[in-house]
């Protein structure tokens, strides 16, 4: 028993060690000159800002699917299949919005791809926007993923959806054509998201480390870890929310570990509510994961995020037997977020439509930075690379460390 004991506080030991070296390559630690940290930084997060990535990947999954729906018989069962496998036809309210993503993609079938994104309009209102919001990302400093010496850092800095905002009464008074002005459109706002998540998912692999690693061997004291998880947490109050900002500033030092493992209690009692849905619950792999078995499937489920808007179950992270089930969801419901913008439709059933598609995976997205900072940690090289697959985001061009 006693060596049984000495292996495993060797492993535990090895396993943290493994941790800081991997933190410390990863986080950038800032101090002022009386040593106290004034930030956590990611350096590969300050990279020259392009629009380019992210032209080329929405050109090609827009002309898959095109072939796709060309080949296949069965492609508007397939869609739904893969949103609701075992509701379709059984009068569930979300099959309204599920015919919705179905006639998305279908809208999107005969749309003229290299016309649209080659159009010298097109291209111009892309390359105005491409400067004016690479001037904002300045502004804010990328890299900085926790300020923790600054209780309202993140809410002043709140100015790329300004740049979008303009940007879209830009489009609509320099493009005439629907197809492109809707294109455009949909960049525009897709962009701006994409580059706003990469500090959130990276923040949530920092939540990973601050939850299982001690502060000391990270580099911090109690009260500094403290101050990043309010940091962190800090950087999520929406604009117009001045009395959460206000909130947060007053109770810095605790506010952060208060959302963190209020957040904890939560998913614990999400996993406990839905305990029935799995043959097997495994590994709790950290306050947002768990590894289950349901329907035969190795499972990771999320326990932060539901599924989807209509369904309150934990959201499926990664299925083992199916790498890529995930990853083919979400560019579905991505790409039906443009379709949608075509279907003769009132506006506000559009928007219903899209808040559902994007139900499945934005906030689900953003969370699994902890999932990825876990085989990080592990130097899982393969689950990292699946992980970074179906997180469809061109412009998080460093995540993995080389």
């Amino acid at each position: 028993m006693k060596k049984i004991s000495c292996l495993l506080a060797v492993v535990l030991f090895s396993s943290q060690i493994f941790a800081s070296a991997t933190f410390e390559k990863r986080f950038k630690i800032v101090r002022d000159d009386q040593g106290r940290v004034i930030s956590v930084k990611e350096p590969g997060l300050r990279v020259a800002f392009s629009i380019a990535p992210y032209l080329q990947q929405i050109k090609e999954n827009l002309k898959l699917e095109q072939a796709l729906m060309k080949q296949k018989g069965d492609y508007d069962a397939e869609i739904e299949e893969l949103l609701m496998p075992d509701a379709v036809m059984k009068g569930d309210k979300s099959s309204e919005n599920i015919a919705y993503v179905v006639s998305s993609m279908r809208a999107l079938e005969q749309i003229d791809v290299d016309a649209v994104f080659n159009s010298p309009e097109f291209k111009n209102v892309i390359s105005t926007y491409e400067k004016k919001l690479s001037d904002a990302i300045s502004y804010l400093d990328p890299s900085i993923i926790a300020k923790p010496d600054n209780s309202r850092f993140f809410y002043k800095r709140h100015v790329t959806y300004q740049v979008v905002t303009w940007a879209l009464n830009f489009a609509k008074k320099r493009l005439s054509s629907i197809p492109v002005l809707n294109t455009a459109s949909y960049v525009l706002v897709e962009v701006e998201r994409m580059v706003r998540e990469r500090r959130l998912y990276h923040q949530n692999m920092l939540l990973h480390y601050l939850e299982l690693f001690p502060e000391g061997e990270l580099g911090f004291t109690k009260s500094e870890a403290d101050e990043i998880f309010s940091s962190i947490y800090e950087s999520q109050i929406p604009w117009y929310a001045k009395w959460e900002s206000d909130a947060a500033a007053g109770n810095w030092h605790t506010y952060g570990t208060n959302k963190f493992f209020g957040n904890f209690r939560m998913a614990t009692s999400k996993l406990r509510a839905n305990r029935g849905r799995y043959s097997s619950i495994d590994t709790r792999i950290n306050f947002a994961f768990q590894e289950v078995v349901a329907d035969g499937e190795e499972q990771i489920v999320n326990l932060v995020n539901n599924d989807s808007m209509f369904n309150s179950k934990p959201a499926v992270a990664y299925v083992m037997s199916n790498p890529s089930k995930v990853r083919r969801k979400r560019m579905i419901l991505q790409l039906a977020g443009l379709g949608v913008s075509f279907l003769p439709i009132p506006d506000f059933i559009k928007g219903l439509a899209s808040n559902y598609m994007k139900s499945f995976y934005e906030n689900q997205k953003i969370t699994e930075g902890a999932l990825f900072a876990h085989f990080e940690v592990e130097s899982n090289r393969e689950m990292q690379l699946e992980l970074k697959k179906q997180y469809l985001n061109p412009f998080d061009r460093t995540l993995i460390l080389e």
